[in-house]
């Protein structure tokens, strides 16, 4: 007589969430000052804490972290030359996905950088408008 293993049914994985982490999206924004006002601009409130609570109790430091409704985080860290989006992508919680997202915070970014160089430079908005095609027209003045 031999050793019979019994039978084992297989752990049932159904309704499990994965283990989920942090990724890092590489972005061309390097002013901490222009983010947070392109953040605010686009409706997202920007906390004062700089941990980003990710899922299961996993936090992240960050230079600039954003709440979710949903409880987990997501944040921008500087990376030595620009500001890395850090989110746990499984959780993002945005009404656009992240590369909708991405885009209109460079447009924002690049709006709020060309307005506070040209106030730096001496010059006056007299209009800001946006196109029907979605691009933004500026005019600037500056007396002599």
């Amino acid at each position: 007589s031999g050793f019979v293993p019994a039978p084992r049914a297989m752990p049932r994985t159904r309704g499990v969430v994965s283990m989920s982490h942090f990724s890092n999206i590489k972005t061309q924004l390097k002013d901490e000052n222009n983010l947070r006002t392109a953040l605010t601009d686009l409706g997202h409130k920007v906390l004062e804490t700089t941990t980003v609570r990710g899922y299961g109790g996993k936090d992240l430091e960050a230079d600039v972290a954003i709440q979710q409704e949903n409880g987990v985080d997501f944040g921008f860290k500087f990376n030595g030359q620009t500001y890395e989006l850090v989110a746990d992508l499984e959780f993002w919680d945005q009404s656009s996905p992240v590369e909708l997202f991405l885009e209109k915070l460079n447009k924002q970014y690049a709006i709020n950088t060309i307005l506070e160089t040209t106030q730096r430079e001496g010059f006056q908005v007299e209009t800001q408008k946006v196109l029907a095609d979605g691009t933004v027209e500026l005019v600037a003045t500056r007396w002599a």
